[in-house]
C-alpha cells in the first residue's frame, strides 16, 4: 500500500519558514548581530539595539497588528498587494526617524547604514508594489546577506540555502511567483550593496 503525502504539509512548512525568515525577524537579527557579535566599540550597546529594534521591528509590528484589528489588513504578512502600501509607507517613515535618531547619537556608520537602507529599500518596494506584488521577504533576505558579506561573514553555502528556503516558502504558500521572488532578491542585493558601499563604508 502506497504512502500518501498530505498536500497541506508542504504549505504549512512553507508558512513556518516564512514566519521564521520574516523581514522583521531578519531586520532585528541583523541589528542584534552587528551590535553584539561584530566587536563594535559601543558604550551604550543596549540602548542602540533598543532603538534599532524599536524603529525597524517593534513599530512596524505594532502598526500591522493595529491594522489587523481595524480590518485594514488580513494578517501579519499583509498578503494582499493593496494592503501592503500603507504599512510600508509608515515603515519607511519609522526607518527615517530611526536613522535620524541613530545619526544624532553618532552611532557606528554600519548601524546608520542599515537603517538608511531600510528607508530606501522600503520606498523602492512601495513604488513597485503599487503595480506588482514583489517579494519583501527576498528583498529583506538578500539585504541581510549583503550586510553580512560586507562585514566579512562570507558563508556562501549557508547564505544560498537560506535564500533558497526563503524563495521556496513564498512559492509553496502561493504568496508570490518565481519572478517576484527573484526580482525582489536582486533589488535587495543591488540596492543595499550600492547604498552601503557608496555612503557608509
Amino acid at each position: 500500500m502506497g504512502i500518501t503525502l498530505n498536500s497541506h504539509i508542504p504549505k504549512k512548512f512553507g508558512s513556518i519558514i516564512s514566519y521564521i525568515l520574516h523581514p522583521m525577524v531578519v531586520s532585528s537579527f541583523t541589528f542584534w548581530f552587528i551590535i553584539y557579535k561584530t566587536g563594535l566599540s559601543l558604550d551604550n550597546r543596549g540602548f542602540i539595539f533598543f532603538l534599532s529594534f524599536f524603529f525597524s521591528t517593534a513599530l512596524p509590528i505594532i502598526t500591522v497588528l493595529t491594522f489587523i484589528k481595524m480590518n485594514l489588513v488580513k494578517d501579519l504578512d499583509a498578503s494582499s498587494r493593496s494592503e501592503r502600501l500603507l504599512p510600508m509607507a509608515l515603515g519607511a517613515l519609522f526607518f527615517l526617524v530611526g536613522f535620524i535618531v541613530l545619526r544624532g547619537l553618532d552611532s557606528p556608520k554600519i548601524i546608520q547604514g542599515v537603517m538608511f537602507c531600510g528607508i530606501i529599500n522600503t520606498i523602492i518596494v512601495w513604488l513597485i508594489t503599487k503595480y506588482w506584488k514583489i517579494s519583501i521577504h527576498t528583498v529583506s533576505m538578500t539585504s541581510g546577506i549583503v550586510i553580512f558579506w560586507i562585514l566579512g561573514y562570507k558563508y556562501i553555502i549557508l547564505m544560498s540555502i537560506i535564500l533558497i528556503l526563503t524563495i521556496f516558502s513564498r512559492l509553496i504558500t502561493n504568496s508570490h511567483t518565481l519572478s517576484q521572488t527573484i526580482v525582489g532578491a536582486f533589488i535587495g542585493l543591488a540596492s543595499t550593496y550600492t547604498q552601503l558601499v557608496l555612503l557608509f563604508i
